[in-house]
């Protein structure tokens, strides 16, 4: 099995989902999808809108209710890291990155 390798990102509205990232309903388990990710050699990093966007895009998306996201950039500073996902949840949007694991350090 060849591991998950980085997809040029497209975003509409600031959203985007890796074409290969598997399409997980409601059903599964952070257990699952982490098991998945440790499969793929790596592990994944959320990066949570709340916590990382600017005051005036919190306010605009919470506040104002506006879903574009588009000039939100989340970065993740692990090595080899890609982003897998930018989607909407219950609490406001979440990055989802896929960062491969040191195999020299496994």
């Amino acid at each position: 099995m060849n591991p998950i390798q980085a997809a040029t990102v497209e975003r509409e509205e600031g959203y985007w989902t890796h074409p290969d990232l598997p399409e997980w309903d409601e059903g599964v388990t952070r257990v699952e999808c982490e098991a998945w990710a440790a499969r793929q050699g790596g592990e994944f990093v959320a990066i949570w809108f709340e916590l990382d966007a600017t005051e005036h895009q919190i306010e605009r998306y919470f506040d104002e209710g506006d879903n574009d996201i588009s000039d939100w950039h989340p970065v993740c500073d692990k090595a080899g890291s890609f982003l897998l996902s930018i989607h909407d949840t219950e609490d406001g949007p979440v990055a989802l990155f896929f960062a491969p694991k040191d195999k020299e350090a496994a």
